[in-house]
C-alpha cells in the first residue's frame, strides 16, 4: 500500500541511527561512511526550511497552472461544475504519484503540497456537489458526508504516504463522523457523547499500541496517533469541555449530570498517565500526563478562584523547578531503571546490532551477523530506561 521503497526506508532508519552513533563517538568517520555507502538511500528529502520553501513554491505553481486552465474555460459553465474541481484534484494526485515514483520525493515539500492540493480540491468538489442541491440531503447529512470523506481521504493518504499530520486529521474526522451520526441517531446524545468519545479514543489507542509493534513503516504515524488519542480520552471527560459543550446544547444555566465524575476525571487522569508512564517507562504516556497536568490546573482555576493566575503560574513553576532539580540530583546514579543521563546512544545500538552493521558494511557483503554473535554487554540500556523510554 505504501508508495515508498521499503528497502530505502529501512536504510534511512539505519543511516539515521548510525549518524547518532557517530555523534555519540561510537563510530569512527570511516566506519560511518562505509555503512552509509553499504546502505544507500535514493530519496530526495529536504530539511525543514527548504521543505517549507518547496511547499510554498509548489503550491504557487499549481495555483498558477490551475488558474490558467480556469481562465481558458472562464466563458463556459464548466467552472461551476463540481466535476471540474474533482478533475483538478485527480490531476494533482497524478502529479503527486509521478513526483514520488519517478523523482523519489520523500518529505521534500513538493509531495506535501501536491497531497494537500489534491485533498482540498476533492473536498471542494464534494461541497459544491452538496451545495447545489444535486442530492436532497439535509444539513446534518452534509456534515456526516463531509467528515466521512475527510476520514477516507486522510486515511488513504496516511496509508499511502505515511504522513503524520494526515493521521491526526483522519482520527479527528473519524470522531467528527461518529459525533454527527450519534448526535442524530444515538440514544441520549448529550449524556452519552463524552463516554462514547472516551471509549472510542481508548480503543484506538490500544489498537495503535498493538500495531506499533508490527508495522515499523508507520511507526511515526502510530506514535502521533497515540498522543492524539490520549489527549482526546482526557478532553472528552474534562469538566471544562463537557460544561462548555453543555452550555451550547442545553443552555448556559442548565446544569450537567455527573459533575463529580467529570471533576474526578479532570484531576485524576493526568496523574494516572504519569503513573503508568513511569511504571512502563513509556515516554508518550509520561509526556501526555505532564501536559495534561497544566490543563487540569487551568480547569480548576477556571471555576475556583484559589489565587490569581500569576501567583499560580509562578508557584507551580517554582515547585516544578524544585522537583526537577531534586530528581536530577537523585538520579545521577541510576535507580530503579531510571537515570538523568541520555541513553539514546545505548538503546538504539542494541536494537540495530551496530557491530553487525559495521562489519557487514566495511568488510562483508551486506549480510548481518546472527543474533548470538553480537559483542557487548546485553540489551539493558546502561542501567537506565529501556528502549521504550
Amino acid at each position: 500500500m505504501i508508495i515508498y521503497n521499503t528497502t530505502w526506508l529501512k536504510h534511512l532508519i539505519i543511516q539515521g541511527q548510525m549518524k547518532k552513533a557517530h555523534a555519540a563517538k561510537q563510530l569512527s568517520t570511516e566506519e560511518l561512511q562505509a555503512v552509509l555507502e553499504k546502505y544507500p538511500v535514493g530519496f530526495y528529502s529536504s530539511h525543514l526550511f527548504l521543505r517549507i520553501g518547496l511547499f510554498l513554491v509548489t503550491t504557487t505553481l499549481t495555483s498558477f497552472a490551475f488558474g490558467f486552465i480556469s481562465l481558458v474555460f472562464s466563458n463556459t459553465r464548466l467552472l461551476e461544475s463540481p466535476g471540474y474541481y474533482a478533475f483538478l484534484g485527480i490531476l494533482s494526485y497524478i502529479a503527486l504519484e509521478i513526483a514520488v515514483r519517478m523523482f523519489h520525493h520523500y518529505k521534500s515539500g513538493v509531495d506535501d503540497a501536491l497531497m494537500w492540493t489534491s485533498g482540498m480540491l476533492l473536498l471542494v468538489s464534494l461541497y459544491l456537489f452538496l451545495d447545489k442541491g444535486i442530492l436532497t440531503f439535509k444539513y446534518y447529512i452534509d456534515d456526516l458526508l463531509i467528515s466521512g470523506l475527510v476520514f477516507l481521504l486522510a486515511t488513504y493518504f496516511t496509508l499511502r504516504f505515511a504522513n503524520m499530520l494526515m493521521t491526526v486529521i483522519s482520527f479527528c474526522a473519524f470522531l467528527a463522523f461518529v459525533y454527527f451520526a450519534w448526535n442524530r441517531y444515538g440514544i441520549y446524545p448529550f449524556l452519552s457523547m463524552p463516554f462514547l468519545m472516551i471509549i472510542l479514543s481508548a480503543t484506538i489507542y490500544f489498537l495503535a499500541v498493538q500495531l506499533d509493534k508490527k508495522y515499523w513503516i508507520y511507526k511515526d504515524c502510530l506514535s502521533i496517533l497515540q498522543v492524539a488519542t490520549l489527549l482526546m480520552v482526557y478532553a472528552a471527560g474534562n469538566y471544562y469541555v463537557v460544561r462548555e459543550f453543555g452550555s451550547i446544547v442545553l443552555g448556559v444555566d442548565q446544569p450537567i449530570s455527573l459533575t463529580w465524575f467529570f471533576w474526578l476525571w479532570t484531576v485524576c487522569i493526568p496523574c494516572l498517565y504519569i503513573g503508568i508512564g513511569l511504571k512502563r517507562k513509556n515516554v508518550i504516556l509520561l509526556r501526555a500526563g505532564l501536559i495534561l497536568v497544566a490543563a487540569a490546573c487551568f480547569t480548576v482555576r477556571k471555576y475556583y478562584h484559589i489565587a490569581s493566575i500569576e501567583v499560580i503560574l509562578v508557584s507551580s513553576g517554582a515547585v516544578l523547578l524544585g522537583l526537577s532539580y531534586g530528581l536530577m540530583r537523585y538520579l545521577k546514579t541510576p535507580k530503579y531503571g531510571f537515570t538523568v543521563e541520555e541513553l539514546e546512544d545505548d538503546h538504539f545500538l542494541d536494537n540495530l546490532k551496530v557491530e553487525s552493521l559495521i562489519v557487514g558494511g566495511v568488510y562483508g557483503n551486506g549480510a548481518t551477523a546472527p543474533e548470538g554473535s553480537r559483542m557487548g554487554g546485553g540489551s539493558f540500556g546502561g542501567g537506565g530506561a529501556s528502549s521504550d523510554f
